[in-house]
Formats: structure tokens, sequence, C-alpha cells
């Protein structure tokens, strides 16, 4: 210990009082005595002085980190020995450590995007003398008010390079690891060699941290951290942080900093500060007029006085974090994450890079896939704390869609107007995922992510998609048309409940970034797999795979010279026209719920077709023998015969199409949908006495009262339909009872449910609670548990969707539920909860059961 007021390196500085104390040495508040200025006086240990060759390398680190001259990095004053002391003078900055800026949450993108830019510069300052700095993390940078807004500052660097063995050194470092745990390199926690790469992912998990708020691992305990680095998949960012799930490259970015094998990762950081720019532009895109924020801190809001050791100049050292790495400060036991600098012995072994080989299961973690959907915790490798099964890969087809123009519609449109847009959305395009017997995999807004057996089956749903679309399309105006992107890829993927890992994810997300809308664009993989003749398809360019050269043939399906894209063969009629098409699919959509049935009625319908299919097979042959016949037989038919015969059928069909267009359910129904609620209003009013009888009439009246907020007289007028009409009741009727039910589960609006057809209610419920967080989700799921009716509903991923409420009773009781059901799957959606600020009470916005949750589940592991 330096006493205060003594004098060092030949009297140039004089020592104030101690900072702080760590793992390598102590930091003092001195002052230059010359200048008069404050400076922050590093000494290192003794015990690491009086090592063999130390005092050298000491002069020649600190001679290469003097020799750094950036605005992001801070200043070398001084260096030498000082009696039987090694110090360091490093320049003395105001302003406020990163630690502190993220005590309150994420930092905003806006605001945290030049800040890292900034960083990356100054690690690539560093990195560019051969500095490494192996202890990035948010107590080692500091932000400083400046002319020209807030200027990011790197610390305390060099930690290991001051300790690591000269070559050929008896001191070995096998299997130590050095650095703080929850941000260590794969590399560092196997105590492997380390280059300026390992940094690179430091600087990920510090970017994770700002812009989500918690790190990418949930630990808890330092050995926890060094396995999960070494051989986990980090949380998914657009998971931990759902609001930049449409900021794509960000994502990407992340993600690729957090690789394991360090040839994934950008190389350089130079590369890196030139990504996080292009970044920062696609943001300011997103949001016209961002500009770069200057952060002013609110009054009240302490500030931690120095750069260098991050606590308040008064402050005692245990008031803040330590935020030395230069000597490792300690971090007091308060602090959510210690900073302190850990040595933690581990076993030799060689690092892993986390390939998949073709037909093998991964031993570790496998890369992140798309930036868009992400990689799940669990990924091929069982957690520390024991829950996730080994996934085998599998030689899949992936879909991804979204809509054109999504970010800047919705910028312009009102809360309801988006909503009802992707509900429009869903209701055209899910169904069409399920006849192709696709898997939905994760719905993040406009965009869809589905996985197929079978290439030609992903390739026939993006056809019948956008011949969906374009019928959808003929009634309205352009600005309130749907137009979707349609890209797909094929090759071997791990898929978890809800996501897809692999590198189809990264080229697939590639291929939407050129692919038109309204088109089916997919690469050369699913061209040479799918049955070409199910469709013809033309080349339409080539991408570039991300991190390589080589260049990606891509095709589209090739579109129909007039009428819906791909010749009609997808519309509900089965062809009948392109003019009768939109219609069609509106009638489909109403008299759809008629055709569903109870599972029973699913069997006989089965068994039926099963004998109609013996009946077939043993009348075939007639039918062989007889059809030359037959055919000779039509063609002695005249000709104005058959166009008297089409131009009647046509004619019918036409009259078929103009009564259904004269139903004023049916008018009031596509009204609603578009949110002219007004309208529909009139529509029925108008109808005649004879159709306000009428089964149709009666949901559409009562989907308009929901629409009108008119729950009690929805409810009423529902109550007192007669039981005839009840089967014929409609999914928008069902949806919207369903939202009424998450907003108040009272008995009486259970028992109005009751009186509703009980596979149709069970059959609809159990879709609604599968989908992402609403209020006719969480009403879904909570009727379906009150009326013991969940065999057909993941109950936990049901109620891990809830705890994205912002409703705390809604959160405090799913927390509640997933302790009971007893899945430790559970814990991670559970610890973000207690991770959140809190609001709400003693106990905040559930976390008093979020944490009660994990204990029960973790005494089960």
């Amino acid at each position: 210990m330096l006493a205060p007021d003594s004098l060092v390196l030949e009297g140039r500085f004089r020592v104030l009082r101690p900072l702080g104390s760590g793992g390598m040495g102590e930091v003092y508040l001195g002052e230059q005595v010359s200048l008069g200025r404050k400076v922050a006086i590093k000494v290192l240990h003794q015990d690491l002085h009086a090592q063999a060759g130390m005092a050298e390398r000491f002069k020649r680190e600190a001679r290469l980190l003097s020799a750094v001259e950036h605005p992001a990095v801070v200043h070398i004053v001084d260096f030498g020995e000082s009696g039987d002391h090694a110090c360091l003078v490093m320049e003395f900055v105001e302003g406020q450590s990163l630690y502190d800026a993220l005590l309150p949450g994420p930092m905003p993108p806006g605001r945290a995007l030049p800040l890292l830019q900034q960083l990356a510069e100054g690690l690539a300052a560093i990195h560019d003398k051969g500095i490494i700095h192996r202890d990035l993390k948010p107590e080692n940078v500091f932000i400083s008010p400046g002319a020209r807004g807030e200027q990011a500052r790197l610390l305390d660097f060099g930690i290991a390079r001051l300790v690591e063995p000269e070559a050929g050194s008896a001191v070995s470092q096998v299997g130590v690891v050095l650095g703080t745990p929850e941000y260590l390199s794969p590399e560092q926690a196997v105590g492997a060699k380390v280059d300026t790469r390992s940094d690179l992912y430091c600087f990920g998990v510090l970017m994770y941290r700002v812009l989500a708020g918690r790190l990418p691992f949930d630990g808890p305990s330092p050995r926890h951290f060094l396995a999960q680095h070494a051989s986990h998949a980090p949380l998914p960012l657009d998971r931990a942080a759902p609001s930049l799930s449409r900021f794509v490259g960000l994502l990407s970015l992340v993600m690729r900093l957090l690789e394991k094998d360090p040839l994934k990762r950008p190389q350089n950081a130079h590369e890196l500060a030139d990504a996080l720019a292009a970044a920062y532009s696609a943001l300011a895109a997103f949001t016209p007029g961002m500009g770069t924020p200057v952060h002013v801190p609110q009054r009240g809001t302490p500030s931690s006085g120095t750069a260098v050791f991050g606590g308040g100049e008064a402050a005692s050292v245990s008031a803040g974090p330590s935020g030395t790495a230069v000597f490792a400060g300690n971090a007091p036991a308060a602090t959510p994450h210690g900073s302190g600098t850990a040595a933690f012995g581990m076993g030799g072994g060689a690092y892993g890079t986390g390939r998949v080989a073709s037909g093998a299961v991964a031993p570790v973690a496998v890369r992140s896939g798309t930036a868009a959907f992400g990689t799940r915790p669990s990924g091929s490798v069982a957690s520390v704390t024991g829950g996730a099964s080994v996934v085998k890969p599998q030689n899949l087809t992936v879909m991804l869609t979204d809509i054109q123009g999504f970010t800047e519609r919705t910028s312009r449109q009102t809360h309801e107007e988006n909503a009802r847009m992707l509900e429009m959305h869903d209701r055209l395009l899910m169904p069409l995922v399920k006849e192709h017997e696709g898997k939905l995999i994760q719905k993040r807004g406009d965009a869809l992510l589905v996985v197929f057996r079978s290439p030609t089956a992903g390739v026939l749903c993006g056809m019948a998609m956008q011949d969906r679309l374009w019928r959808h399309n003929q009634t309205l105006p352009p600005e309130a048309q749907l137009h979707v992107r349609v890209c797909l890829h094929a090759g071997e993927v791990l898929v978890t409940s809800d996501t897809v890992l692999g590198e189809p994810m990264e080229v697939v997300e590639s291929v939407e970034h050129v692919a038109a809308a309204d088109e089916v664009t997919f690469t050369e993989a699913v061209n040479l797999a799918r049955n070409r003749a199910e469709a013809t398809a033309e080349p339409c360019g080539t991408i570039t795979l991300p991190g390589r050269e080589e260049q990606l043939q891509l095709y589209r399906c090739q579109r129909a010279a007039e009428g819906p894209p791909f010749g009609d063969r997808f519309a509900p009629s089965g062809g009948m026209g392109t003019k009768l098409a939109p219609l069609l699919g509106r009638v489909k959509g109403a008299f759809s719920p008629v055709a569903t049935g109870t599972r029973a009625a699913v069997a006989r319908m089965k068994e039926r077709l099963r004998g109609a299919g013996v009946f077939l097979r043993e009348r075939s042959r007639f039918a062989t023998e007889r059809l030359p016949a037959a055919v000779a037989m039509l063609r002695r038919v005249p000709r104005w015969l058959v166009m008297l015969v089409g131009a009647v059928a046509l004619l019918g069909a036409g009259t078929a199409w103009w009564v259904h267009q004269q139903n004023p359910a049916v008018r009031a129904f596509a009204l609603l949908e578009e949110g002219k609620k007004d309208d529909a209003k009139k529509v029925l009013d108008d109808a005649p006495p004879d159709k306000q009888r009428d089964p149709d009439w009666q949901w559409a009246r009562a989907a308009l009262l929901h629409a009108q907020n008119a729950h009690r007289t929805e409810h009423s007028h529902i109550s007192k339909l007669d039981q005839t009409v009840l089967p014929e009741v409609d999914d928008r009727v069902l949806d919207g009872l369903a939202e009424d039910y998450g907003r108040d589960g009272s008995e009486w609006l259970a028992k109005q449910l009751a009186r509703l057809p009980k596979a149709r209610v069970y059959s609809r419920f159990e879709a609604l609670a599968e989908e992402p967080f609403s209020l006719r989700q969480w009403g879904a799921l909570r009727y379906l548990e009150q009326a013991e009716a969940t065999d057909g509903v993941d109950l936990v991923a049901a109620y891990i969707a809830a705890m994205e409420s912002k409703d705390c009773d809604i959160r405090a009781l799913s927390a509640q539920r997933l302790g009971k059901l007893g899945d430790a799957d559970a814990i991670p959606a559970l610890k973000r909860v207690t991770e959140q600020p809190k609001r709400g009470g003693l106990l905040g916005c559930g976390h008093g059961e979020a944490s009660d949750a994990i204990q029960k589940l973790t005494k089960g592991d």
C-alpha cells in the first residue's frame, strides 16, 4: 500500500488516496505535481513484481500502451518503477461508467451503437499495437461528455499480457483462466491460447448486455459461466430483446461475435467498427431523423467520477463496482456480476469449434443461425441446470416470409390498423402451412419461419400463398394490399420447439434480402430436390453466401401471364375463374367453421374414405374398359351443346356468386375485417327481417358488438341465441370470446362458452393458445385449463408466451403455473422476469412468483 501524500516516479506524482484494490494490485487517485492535474496511479502487487522478468515485461507492455493514441482509449501519462513498486499512471476522466449507465436497464440502440462503434475503433487501435485487452466489460468502459456528444473510453487494457510468462518460462499457465467469468471468450474459458478475436467475443457479450440489459448466459456461478461460454448456445438476442427483432443486421452481428469458433467471428476490430457503422445507418433508416443522441444524466443520478475505477470520487470503494481490469479490482458483493479477475483451475483439453458433422449429434453448441430468429439456449447440449435434450440434425426445407414495406407501413398506421393487418396476414397464410404439411417454428410480427420435409411442398405452399394474397388484394386499394416475400432453402438443420439452427438459416436470410415481393424465390438446393413437374422455375440472379466468395444461384416460380400468379391452381374453387376467386375465398372463410367437425366425425369421415377407396379400386377396371367408349361418345356431341352446357354452368356460378355477395352477414364480416364498423352496422341494420333471423346474421351481429367493445351486449346477444344456431358459430366470434375471457374470465362467460359445441371451441382455443401472447391467447389458455381440456396444448410453451404480458397479474399467475407444471425448460423465461426492473409493489411485476417458481423447478432437478 502507498501512503497518502507520498510521491512516486521520482516525485512527479503525488498519491492522494486509494480508490480500490484487486487481485493484481491497487489503484490510487493521484496528482501530477508539475501541472496539478488529477491522474490515476496503478501499482502492481509486489509479489507479481518480484517474479523473474516481470519488471522488464512491465516496462515493455507499458511502452506499447503509451504508444496508443485514440480518443476511445484512456491515455497513459507515465510509467516506471518507484522503489519496490511498478507504477502505471493514466489520465483521470470525468464521466459515468457503462456499468452505472446500464443499471436502469438496456440502452436504446440509438444511443448504444455510436458508443459501441467508438469502442470498436479504440479496440482496433490497441490491437494494431499488438495488445489484447482480455477483460472487456461494462465496468471497464467510461462515457464522457464532449462537445460533439458522448465519448466512450476503453480502460484497463493489457491485463493478461502483464502476467503472461515468457516463452520457455517455468511458470505454466495451462488450464488457468484469466478475466471476468461473465465476459470470457470460449478460448479463455478453457485456458487455450487467445488472439485479438477473443476480444471480439468479449465485445459481443458486452454488446449483448448493453442492448438487452442482461447477459447471453444465465450462470449463475463462475463455474457455470465458464461451461456456458465454452460449449453452450447463447440465448438469441431477439428473444432477450424482442424490440430489436426487426433490426436483422444488428442481431446477426451480435450472434456472429458470440460464435464459439473464432473463424466465424468478424476477423478484426476494424471490420467490427464498419459493421457497427452499417448497423447504425440501418437503424437510422428504420427511425428517420434519429441522429446521435447526447445523453444528459438526470438530476440526482450519481456520477462515478473516475474513468479508471468507476466509483464516485467521494464514495468508498465498496460503494460501486471495481471497474479496473489492469489490476482486476474485485467487485463488492452487491454488484450483480462480479467484475474481478478470476483464476479457475481447468483441466486440459482441445477447444471444440462446434461444427456438426452430417448425420451426427453435435458435441457442443452449433453456430447461431439466422439473426432474425436466432438460436435457443438449449441448442444441442444439456444446460448446466440440466434441461435440454439432444437434438439431431435433419435435412429440411426452410421457408422465411415477410411483408414488403412492413416497417414503413406500421409507422404510418394506427395500432389497431397494424393489428388488423397482421391478423389478416395470419388468416390468409397460416392455414396454407398446415395444408402443405409445414411446421410453423416461429412467428415474429410479419415474419414466418416454417420448415417442410419436402422441398416440393415448400414451393407449392409458397405458390399457394402468393395466389391467395393475389385474390385478397383484388378487393383492396393499393395502400391496403399485402405483398409478401417467400424465400426457401434446403439443408441440414437442427430444429427445436421454437427455432431452427444451422447454416441454411443464414442462407435463407440472405435470400430474403434480395427476393422480390409476390414471388416464390428459392436456392439451387431446393430446385434440384423438388419435383419440377409441379412448377416451372426460372433463374433470377445469384447471391454471395455470408463469409464466402462463392455465388449461389437463385430461382423463382414462373408466373402466369395474367390472373393469379400461378394460374389459379390453388383457388378455393378448384379453378372456376379468376374473377370469382376472391369472393369464393371469402365464402370458404365464412363457412369453414361449418366444415370443422368433432374428432369422432373426422374418424367417421376417414372410415368412409377408406370404404370409398375400396369401391374405387373395385370399379377401376370397369372404368378403364369403358373409358374409350365414353370418350368416343362425347366426341360425337355437337359443339353448340357443349357450349350451351358450359354457359348454363357459368350462369349458375355467377348467380351463386351474386346471391352470396348480397348476403348481409358476408358483407358485414368483410367490412369488419377492414375496420369499417359503422358500415358493417348499417349493412346489418338494413338487412330484411327474414335475413336477420339467419344464423350467419346472428354471428355477424355478435362480431360487430365485440368490435364496438359492447361486450355485455355481445354476451347477452349470444346467450339468447337458439340452440339450432349455436353449431354454426363463426371462428371470428370465438376469437372475440377468447379475448373477452382473457379480460374477464367470469363464471357467467364460461357458462356461455359451455353452451357452444365443445369440439369447435376446444379446437379453436387450442390454436389460439399456441399463439404469441395476447388477451385472446391468454383467455383461450385459461378457459381450456378451467375446462380441463388441455390435452392438445403445450402448457409450458403457452405460459412462457403469457409471461411476455405487461399485466403483472398475468405474469404472476403464469409464473405460479409454470412452477406447478414442473418443467425446467421454463427456468430461462422465469429468470428473464426476475432480471427486469421491479414495478408493482414489493413483489414487483411477477418477480416474487417467478423466483418461487425457479426454486421449485431447481429443487425438482
